[in-house]
């Protein structure tokens, strides 16, 4: 690694040893014949032997050049993490990575050209593909697999149209852009065992109301990895619950802005409802009624725990 990164990749983690394990050796098989980048973890109060897997892959590497760093964020909390990370990273440009990912060979480089030949380009997004490493349920459907961190727009790389988004779990940015908008919301995003979300989406909205452009990088893929933990409908509903409480969080006092998130809402309905006969026709009820309910428990969420 270069004295100067290029790019700081940020791996926020909070009790996920295990999986930050095959993460981190993952992102050491790259086509590259040296890693001009620094690989950032910031564990958000792990209690599990996260130090001792980070320190292990650090003495990997030669003491000089070591591109692995280690810092613990005390503040409880996914955006309390990745901006830590943002305050803490060496590199004029940085990427987030979920901890329980499998790097394709292509990620890392992926990204390298993309800031050195987009010098223009302020955002972008990465593919990602689920990877199940337990039996898939039969009432999940390809339009839950986003719950698991799904993100594909195809093969050929192109700009965001306005109402999608890259996916937390991979996504770019350069970092004076955070001086100019400011950081994640702290008041939104999971905290510990807690399953709110929209902290990316909500700041990726910023840059669209600057009309500054995302860009959508299909070769930056990698494999979110989902465990039984995750395969559950207790699990798909808590996450449902805590995307209407981030929802509820984001239109607070903000009229207009409720009114486009409840017509977008029913909009979803409507194409829910739309999806739940075919799939009965086809003899697969489980995938439809999934689907209405997950709508349900985002309404459930967000009259829950309306703001004050």
């Amino acid at each position: 690694m270069h004295n100067q990164p290029k790019v700081t990749f940020i791996i926020c983690t909070y009790n996920r040893g295990a999986y930050l394990d095959d993460t981190l050796r993952s992102l050491k098989q790259q086509h590259l014949p040296e890693l001009p980048a620094e690989v950032l973890v910031v564990d958000n109060n792990s209690a599990d032997a996260t130090p001792q897997i980070i320190e292990r892959h650090r003495q990997a590497y030669p003491k000089d050049h070591n591109p692995i760093r280690y810092i613990k964020e005390s503040n409880q909390g996914l955006s309390h993490a990745r901006n830590r990370g943002i305050a803490e990273a060496k590199a004029p440009c940085v990427v987030f990575l979920d901890d329980d990912i499998r790097a394709t060979e292509t990620l890392i480089p992926a990204w390298l050209n993309f800031f050195e030949t987009r010098p223009e380009a302020v955002a972008g997004g990465g593919k990602i593909h689920v990877q199940f490493d337990d039996p898939r349920p039969p009432w999940m459907s390809y339009f839950l697999l986003p719950l698991l961190g799904h993100h594909d727009l195809g093969s050929a790389p192109k700009t965001y149209p306005r109402n999608k988004y890259p996916f937390g779990g991979n996504m770019g940015f350069r970092k004076n852009i955070f001086d100019r908008l400011g950081t994640f919301d702290i008041n939104l995003g999971r905290r510990g065992s807690q399953l709110k979300a929209s902290e990316e989406k909500e700041f990726f909205e910023r840059l669209k109301a600057e009309d500054i452009a995302i860009h959508y990088l299909p070769e930056a893929m990698l494999y979110h990895r989902v465990d039984k933990g995750r395969l559950t409908e207790a699990y798909i509903r808590r996450q449902a619950v805590g995307l209407g409480e981030s929802i509820a969080l984001q239109v607070e006092h903000k009229p207009v802005i409720k009114i486009k998130k409840w017509i977008l809402e029913l909009g979803k309905w409507l194409a829910s409802l739309a999806l739940f006969l075919p799939y009965v026709i086809s003899l697969q009820p489980a995938k439809g009624v999934m689907l209405l309910k997950f709508r349900k428990w985002i309404i459930d969420g967000y009259f829950a725990k309306q703001p004050e």
